[in-house]
């Protein structure tokens, strides 16, 4: 082992992270657990950081200047195309998402960015604003603080392995791991924003440290033979690991407590068992992987780097632009961000080595054509970049400020509200005069701040309603919401829900199993009126339109209210997060509501009466 360089496989294990990180960002309801991908990158940068330093050091060869140089030429060359690159195309067709670029562009550059998003996110309504296609780089934030203190660390190694031997060095490192790896579960409560888990360096630099143990480990350890039952045992497991792997991609739900509480621990400890096996060369493992037949699996593990920082990019301008309802649309995204992705590569390889990359003599024109092809307007794109990050605000401009006043005084004066149509009601009872065509006081209304901040209009075209409308709710609290309301006697016939803008609902079975518990008590015998959602930039929109759209073939008795169809063609009644209505949109709001209870009622009384008459 002490004259190899090259360790066959980790490329292919690049791509096992990669696929699985780039498909939970395209569909994070099909596959809820690809961001363990992350963990399995952190594994492997861990590794290779520690191997490569360690057997520098061992040649004398290891200085700290070489060592920061090749840092910075391997991450910022393609880290700043990619930037301005996207902030140019972002400038021309959608100038609104960069308006004040240059804070999030620094934290980008400067390795913080992990930190600036948990920072963004302490509140709800900056995490509605600042929606951004550089959301994933927090990633990025942790790999290079990590890469900034590693030669501190492998100092502490080293000294420990002159003064103890290299056990001593292990042990202090593998503490430092156990440590950080407590941070998390000891951080964890139920039904908390795990941004700041998910994102901190204090929660996430376990993985990192744990591939570092076992990269100094793996330089001096010796390769004895294995017996035939260890042999075997090594390729039963490998597979085994590899299919768990895939699996926890698919049911390792985030928003579930065991991943914060032994589940992203337990994965970690995983990867590094099958970094193991892939690399230890007696079980001809990697090298299987390597063969010219796996050759596109190593493809996608060289350019991991450059499609990891693509990819948010591109599926998020595709969001932004309606193109996720074009046909073959993902198809698209992953073509789009593979093109880009060699065409950076190919443009940071020529910036740092000055040269063009080795490619066969009978693709040297094409592949200069294609170069040249892309670079040229790329170049325009990186100079409007610059453009936009040089007179960028420092804070985005939006009317949050008039919105959390708004929704303060409705929360505010809701009680008040309720209790004077509950007392309206009661009036209206005792001197009842003919009943209208369609009956529509004491309706009862449950939703989020969509609904707190139409709750005004809701109350004059719906005269008597009783609202119970808050910042935040999931749809888990509809449940309690009614619950409450049928205690103080307030839950009507007609029930209008508006919930499902705050978080996901299909493909988690949490929420599913809360939303069909709220709709088993509101039973059979009650008219259920279902807002959809609009929310643009969140993932969760089109899956939980669609949940609802289906709910009502098993649920007779809930009618869509299709917020969704009418505000999507009437951006501009929309506020400034593009999700909760401005004053015209709260009127629309309130006025749909009312049109689809009144045709539905009608329509119900009028196949009532009809049966009547037969």
């Amino acid at each position: 082992m002490a004259g190899r360089r090259h360790i066959d496989g980790l490329d292919v294990l690049r791509t096992l992270a990669i696929v699985g990180v780039t498909l939970f960002h395209m569909f994070p309801e099909r596959l809820p657990g690809g961001y363990l991908g992350v963990s399995l990158f952190f594994v492997l940068t861990g590794f290779l950081l520690a191997y490569t330093s360690k057997r520098s050091w061992l040649e004398h060869r290891f200085r700290v200047k070489s060592y920061y140089w090749k840092r910075i030429k391997r991450i910022y060359p393609s880290l700043l195309i990619v930037l301005l690159t996207t902030i140019g195309i972002y400038q021309s067709v959608l100038p609104k998402a960069v308006t004040a670029i240059r804070p999030e562009f620094l934290s980008v550059v400067l390795g913080y960015n992990n930190w600036w998003q948990i920072a963004q996110n302490a509140d709800y309504f900056t995490q509605l604003t600042n929606a951004s296609p550089f959301t994933h780089l927090w990633f990025m934030g942790i790999e290079m603080q990590y890469y900034l203190v590693w030669p501190l660390l492998f100092a502490l190694y080293a000294f420990l392995d002159i003064l103890a031997g290299r056990r001593a060095g292990l042990f202090v490192l593998t503490v430092l791991a156990l440590g950080s790896a407590a941070v998390m579960p000891l951080l964890y409560e139920p039904d908390m924003d795990v941004t700041r888990l998910y994102y901190g360096t204090d929660t996430r630099v376990y993985a990192l440290l744990f591939g570092a143990v076992l990269g100094l480990w793996w330089v001096d350890h010796p390769r004895a033979r294995l017996g035939k039952y260890r042999m075997l045992f090594g390729y039963l497991a490998w597979p085994v690991l590899m299919g768990i792997s895939i699996a926890a991609y698919f049911i390792f739900d985030g928003q579930s407590a065991y991943v914060y509480e032994w589940g992203m621990l337990a994965m970690t400890v995983l990867f590094c068992a099958l970094l193991l096996l892939t690399a230890d060369d007696r079980f001809f493992i990697g090298a299987a992987l390597e063969s010219p037949r796996m050759r596109w699996l190593s493809w996608l593990g060289k350019r991991s780097f450059g499609i990891y920082l693509w990819q948010y990019p591109v599926i998020y301008l595709f969001a932004k632009l309606g193109w996720t309802q074009l046909p073959y649309y993902a198809a698209l995204e992953i073509a789009a961000i593979l093109v880009l992705t060699v065409w950076s590569d190919a443009l940071a390889n020529v910036i740092t080595s000055r040269r063009l990359p080795a490619i066969n003599g009978r693709h040297v024109v094409t592949a200069c054509i294609f170069l040249t092809v892309f670079t040229l307007p790329g170049l325009a794109m990186m100079g409007f970049g610059g453009h936009a990050i040089a007179v960028s605000a420092d804070q985005k401009v939006s009317d949050t400020g008039e919105l959390q006043e708004r929704l303060a005084a409705n929360a505010a004066a809701q009680q008040a509200a309720n209790d004077q149509a509950a007392a309206g009601a009661a009036g209206q009872s005792e001197n009842a005069a003919a009943p209208a065509d369609v009956d529509l006081s004491g309706v009862a209304c449950i939703g989020d701040s969509v609904m707190l901040g139409s709750s005004g209009e809701l109350r004059k075209v719906l005269p008597g309603c009783i609202i119970d409308a808050e910042v935040s709710r999931y749809v888990g609290g509809g449940l309690d919401a009614a619950k409450q309301m049928d205690a103080q006697g307030r839950l009507g016939k007609n029930v209008v829900i508006a919930l499902g803008t705050n978080g996901p609902i299909a493909g988690y079975e949490k929420y599913e199993v809360q939303t069909r518990a709220l709709l088993e008590y509101l039973g059979p015998d009650r008219n259920i009126f279902w807002v959809n959602v609009y929310c643009p930039e969140l993932s969760w929109q089109q899956t939980n339109n669609d949940y609802l759209a289906n709910m009502v073939k098993d649920h007779p008795n809930v009618t869509i209210v299709d917020w969704y169809g009418l505000i999507s063609q009437h951006t501009d009644w929309l506020g400034g997060d593009g999700i909760h209505p401005n004053d015209e949109g709260t009127a629309a709001y309130a006025k749909l509501i009312h049109d689809t209870m009144e045709k539905t009622l009608a329509a119900k009384q009028s196949a009532a009466a009809d049966g009547k008459a037969s």
